[in-house]
């Protein structure tokens, strides 16, 4: 894994699958941003749609699959522990375009 920063956030990106593991709700404060494209370079594979049983990296427990409501087909991976999430190559990019970052307005109106 590499340590890409965006936003003043840092998320991990697999050197092998390029893939995208997010620590707790980071994937919703970039989402709607400009820095998906930046972020998310690989090309979605094939399977992306059909779940991964894949464990956390971090709490090293079964992960499981969520799916993105608005987009059929769109799932990825979320620890139950720990609340990361994990996107495979391709998926961040469609999942930071499906709303306007709800999550990031709602916490700057809070600040």
């Amino acid at each position: 894994m590499e340590t890409v920063k965006v936003d003043e956030i840092e998320v991990e990106r697999c050197t092998s699958c390029m893939g995208l593991w997010f620590d707790s709700n980071e994937q919703d404060l970039l989402k709607g941003s400009k820095s998906a494209a930046v972020l998310d370079v690989g090309d979605k594979p094939a399977d992306a749609s059909e779940p991964h049983k894949i464990q956390c990296p971090v709490c090293h427990t079964p992960m499981i699959s969520l799916a993105v409501r608005g987009h059929k087909g769109l799932k990825y991976e979320s620890c139950t522990v720990c609340f990361g999430s994990f996107f495979d190559a391709g998926e961040f990019r469609e999942y930071a375009g499906s709303g306007a970052g709800w999550f990031k307005k709602l916490l700057a109106a809070v600040r």
